[in-house]
């Protein structure tokens, strides 16, 4: 299946479910600086489970796809350059499953210290709404290229929510 152009209007989701899911805190665990980050390893899809790759991380229905986070659930910057707002960008395409029809919302924190991050999807700016990024998923299963911007190196965490879901992804970024 080939890569959706864009995510469905946010305006196609209901627009209080939106409101709800936009309101929550930004609740992802902490830890000391200079600790190992405790990334989220791929695991293999159930039958069933979708089309687009062979491993998946988190349980879904959303989900970013293995191959652009590399191993070790690792972003790599080196030889990359700021942006003029100072975020790194890195190519990550997101997947869903299908079987949830909904809205979801994914956001972005460092677990080690300060810092941010951001998902955008390339495609479809109206998607975007402050720090967040929100999904009009169906069910059929698609695919949203999509950049992760972080400032910097460190511990990072997705938090992906939905009406009946929430999910949180963790991933180191290395210079």
């Amino acid at each position: 299946m080939p890569f959706a152009r864009s995510a469905p209007p946010p305006s196609g989701t209901p627009a209080a479910a939106v409101a709800s899911l936009l309101a929550r805190p930004l609740r992802l665990p902490t830890i000391p600086a200079g600790t190992d980050c405790p990334v989220t390893q791929a695991r293999p899809l159930a039958a069933g489970e979708g089309q687009f790759t062979t491993n998946v991380f988190g349980t879904g229905p959303l989900y970013p796809l293995p191959p652009y986070l590399g191993p070790n659930t690792t972003l790599r910057l080196s030889g990359e350059t700021p942006r003029p707002d100072g975020l790194y960008e890195k190519k990550v395409v997101w997947a869903n499953k299908g079987g949830y029809t909904g809205p979801a919302v994914v956001r972005i924190g460092r677990l080690d210290g300060p810092g941010h991050g951001q998902v955008r999807l390339y495609y479809d700016a109206a998607a975007s709404q402050a720090e967040a990024l929100v999904f009009g998923l169906s069910n059929d299963p698609t695919q949203w290229p999509s950049g992760t911007f972080v400032s910097g190196p460190g511990c990072y965490a997705y938090l992906i929510e939905g009406t009946t879901f929430s999910d949180t992804i963790i991933f180191k970024v290395t210079a």
